[in-house]
């Protein structure tokens, strides 16, 4: 039997849950309001007792509230489950309804609680109360007092259905389906599933499109089916063929090995190359640098005279069909005579 007791501040819905979770698991709603207004049409005995409490202004106790209880669940051996509203609100409560079902032999399943921040909770008080007329859901102030009484009655109960490992805390914010799901994960985590927004879905069969289907792999049966398939005589067989296939699919993959491992030594090899030409080429010019140094500028000035290198450098730069006067005149100009080199050289030494 599933017994639930249903818990959720003013404006968490609390209403429309119970009503689709009676629907879907066939519980009876049990409500104290409704219990009393029933006995007392009905003209019972426990009807008339909470009628003359309530009419002398003085609280219905709780083993009238209780007997109705009893007497309802009397009336419905066969029920699958009760929902479990507004009551209890006390430990007092919650232990005379655990001694009440101990000897119905049942219990309480659990208690759902909707939790709902409470500046949701105004917004929604506020937005039902253009609607329904109610004075209490139009006054912010009288809204916030109701909460707090709320949450101050249900942390007894909290603490007392924790102990017992029995309370189970669901987000009431987002849509009617969506918190309605949320209830169905926690009472029953096997056979229901969270709703998820419509655009997650889409994205999801998209997805689904793009991405390759997962390889699955046979079963024995489906083994042993596929055998005998090939066992009757109406199906031709090959075999030399299939073997012949699978020898030349493995020689075609070791050529692939082996292309590609040529390949990479290639690389390697042409890589290696052009290390060592890059490092010939830097041997040289520090090879040339090191004679150039040990030259020196005495010999240089000796065998070569500053007029014959200015005559190649302007041979080369200049066009053939320049005079030679023209020249000459050029080469005095810039070269310097004998004693001024013989000067730079005794500086040098």
């Amino acid at each position: 039997m599933l017994n639930i007791v249903l818990f959720g501040p003013p404006g968490a819905g609390k209403g429309t849950q119970s009503e689709k979770l009676i629907e879907k698991y066939e519980l009876i709603h049990l409500s104290t309001g409704d219990l009393l207004r029933s006995e007392i049409a009905a003209g019972t005995q426990l009807g008339l007792e909470a009628q003359m409490l309530m009419n002398a202004g003085v609280l219905v106790p709780d083993e009238v509230v209780i007997g109705m209880i009893s007497s309802k669940l009397d009336k419905n051996p066969n029920a699958k489950g009760f929902i479990f509203d507004g009551f209890p609100r006390t430990e007092a409560q919650a232990e005379a309804l655990d001694r009440l079902l101990f000897e119905k032999h049942t219990s309480i399943t659990m208690m759902l609680a909707l939790e709902v921040s409470n500046s949701e909770l105004i917004k929604r008080l506020l937005l039902r109360g253009q609607n329904s007329g109610r004075p209490d859901d139009q006054n912010e102030g009288i809204i916030r007092k109701r909460i707090e009484e709320y949450n101050n009655k249900t942390s007894v109960l909290k603490s007392y259905y924790s102990a017992k490992g029995k309370y189970r805390a669901v987000e009431g914010i987002g849509s009617v389906d969506q918190i309605f799901a949320n209830l169905c994960v926690v009472i029953d985590p096997r056979s229901s599933k969270p709703v998820i927004d419509s655009q997650v879905v889409k994205a999801q069969k998209v997805m689904a499109k793009i991405l390759p289907k997962p390889i699955v792999k046979e079963s024995r049966e489906a083994k042993k089916v596929s055998v005998a398939k090939l066992a009757k005589p109406t199906v031709k067989i090959e075999p030399k063929k299939v073997v012949k296939n699978s020898v030349a699919k493995k020689i075609t993959a070791k050529k692939v090995v082996k292309q590609k491992v040529k390949k990479l030594v290639k690389k390697i090899v042409s890589s290696n190359k052009a290390v060592k030409k890059t490092t010939k080429k830097a041997a040289k010019k520090l090879a040339l640098k090191k004679v150039v140094k040990k030259v020196s500028v005495k010999k240089i000035a000796k065998k070569v005279t500053p007029k014959k290198l200015l005559k190649k450098v302007v041979k080369k730069a200049t066009p053939k069909k320049v005079s030679k006067k023209v020249l000459k005149k050029v080469v005095k100009k810039v070269v310097p005579t004998k004693k001024t080199a013989k000067k730079v050289a005794k500086k040098k030494r």
